[in-house]
């Protein structure tokens, strides 16, 4: 019997959007030695332990409510050619998978539902001024963020995002610049993928450039 050695885990990085992969091997613990999974912007998003090689604990930063989860399971549940589903305590939605390779890719296309689907999930129905407009500006950039599109001029690619009724609020966790987007952002483009990234008027520290509120335009192909 062939036993697995090694495992795929995606998970979504609750402070810059982007969904990383990592692949995960059984002799990653020789030694009880623990696995950390960090995101490309340095947020770490998994921290996995064990003790005997048996029985494994994992912590997770939840993508959906922003807290730490902590699971346990055993070695073959997290090394089989079964999938596994990690989810959010909070909401019960799914943040994760750990399983091969094909499984795991599989399980993300089908969780990217719309965000209105998922807007509906957690009782947001009646909340933005312009629902269809909204989900779509939301798609756009958490799709933009994911691909590391969404930036700061300070350097920074770490951008929280606050959701109002009708606006998202932008904001360097770095600089503290911000940047408002109206759901009519999406109205104006005559195509979503004319948008190709959204920099946030942000500047170094001791820079004389301009700071937050002062950026420069550039007439490129959509920069918001």
């Amino acid at each position: 019997m062939l036993i697995p050695t090694t495992t795929v885990v995606a998970l979504r990085c609750p402070s810059c959007g982007r969904l990383e992969f990592h692949g995960l091997s059984l002799f990653n613990f020789s030694g009880d030695h623990t696995w950390q999974m960090e995101c490309s912007c340095g947020m770490v998003l998994m921290t996995m332990g064990t003790r005997k090689g048996r029985n494994f604990w994992l912590q997770y930063h939840c993508g959906m409510c922003d807290n730490i989860h902590v699971i346990h399971q055993h070695r073959r549940e997290l090394w089989s050619q079964e999938l596994l589903t990690l989810t959010c305590n909070e909401t019960d939605l799914e943040v994760g998978f750990i399983g091969p390779r094909d499984k795991v890719q599989q399980a993300v296309q089908h969780h990217d539902r719309s965000l209105a689907e998922m807007a509906e999930d957690l009782g947001f129905g009646g909340y933005f001024e312009e629902p269809d407009a909204m989900y779509q500006l939301l798609a756009l950039v958490f799709q933009l963020a994911e691909g590391g599109h969404v930036r700061c001029c300070c350097g920074n690619d770490n951008i929280e995002v606050e959701i109002f009724p009708g606006h998202l609020q932008l904001r360097c966790d770095a600089c503290g610049a911000e940047k408002i987007l109206p759901a009519s952002t999406i109205t104006n483009l005559e195509k979503p993928e004319d948008l190709e990234e959204i920099i946030l008027p942000g500047h170094l520290a001791g820079s004389d450039e301009a700071g937050p509120g002062k950026g420069r335009r550039r007439r490129q192909k959509s920069p918001v």
